[in-house]
């Protein structure tokens, strides 16, 4: 076992690597599931060119595939949890076991499944470990899975019960959309508390749904006018690490957790102190506003 200082010999692991500081207290660190504390470990062998490490970094979660295959193994562990089961079987004894979109059909007439509203289960698993590597700067499958359930059961996550069929019809039409009313779960607070993994993709639909719902005449609080404003701040910032011109201030308990469903607020930065998308960006592309977010937002 390699542990300690050899171990950044060969992982580069210190403050520099992520984009928030561990100090921060408004920062969720999910301690209660990962000791940053603790040396990460490997196993080397003599004839292997690289040893198995026991953690994963931003580092080495930097290629595509092998990202994309860590987040796969994820969201497949936590499917077939038994708190997967148990939290559809939660919801259905609160009444939510018929088709949302075809009322008539109850469970036991069809299969009705548990759909992840505008925020798939990929978003949401992308969400919660790139904040992560982004704070604490390492996890493993079993920290996000535990997280994934975690969020589930603290009704954080956008929830609609469809039948499979309707499930299907959501998935294959990008412009379908189902109401905020008839959504389940506090899924502000999932993006307060995990803010610095908020991708622009995901803040492209959390601002589109946002929308959508406006349109829809849905839209009661001023909070969520507010909140698609700063999404797309932490968007770009978590994307170039530039204008990022708020912050979503949680209000958390002992463990962690946002005590209040309106538990976001805004404050605004010294507008001087931004620098421009190029100065940051460097010679990645910096897309317009339109092709972020549509033409006339």
């Amino acid at each position: 076992m390699i542990e300690g200082d050899n171990m950044n010999d060969l992982i580069q692991y210190n403050d520099n690597t992520k984009i928030a500081s561990k100090e921060d207290i408004n920062i969720y660190l999910a301690q209660e599931f990962i000791d940053s504390s603790a040396p990460i470990a490997t196993m080397a062998f003599p004839t292997a060119d690289h040893p198995i490490i026991f953690y994963q970094t931003r580092e080495t979660l930097a290629d595509l595939d092998k990202y994309k295959a860590f987040i796969d193994n994820c969201i497949r562990r936590f499917r077939k949890s038994r708190a997967y089961k148990g939290y559809k079987a939660y919801l259905m004894s609160l009444g939510m076991d018929r088709c949302q979109i075809n009322g008539n059909i109850q469970d036991g007439m069809a299969d009705i499944e548990m759909h992840h509203n505008f925020l798939t289960i990929y978003d949401i698993t992308i969400l919660i470990s790139q904040h992560i590597l982004n704070t604490v700067g390492r996890c493993t499958t079993f920290d996000i899975v535990a997280l994934l359930i975690q969020e589930h059961r603290e009704n954080n996550i956008p929830i609609v019960m469809l039948t499979e069929t309707a499930h299907q019809l959501y998935h294959n039409n990008p412009d379908m959309y189902i109401p905020l009313s008839m959504t389940f779960g506090q899924w502000w607070n999932l993006l307060a508390k995990y803010s610095y993994g908020i991708t622009l993709d995901i803040a492209y639909k959390v601002i589109n749904y946002i929308k959508n719902c406006q349109n829809n005449n849905e839209l009661t609080d001023l909070q969520f006018y507010k909140l698609r404003d700063n999404i797309r701040s932490w968007g770009e910032y978590n994307e170039y690490n530039y204008y990022h011109f708020g912050s979503i201030n949680n209000r958390l308990n002992s463990r962690g957790y946002i005590n209040s469903p309106n538990s976001f607020e805004i404050y605004g930065s010294n507008s001087n102190n931004r620098r421009a998308p190029q100065e940051e960006a460097g010679s990645r592309r910096v897309y317009t506003e339109e092709e972020l977010f549509g033409a006339g937002f």
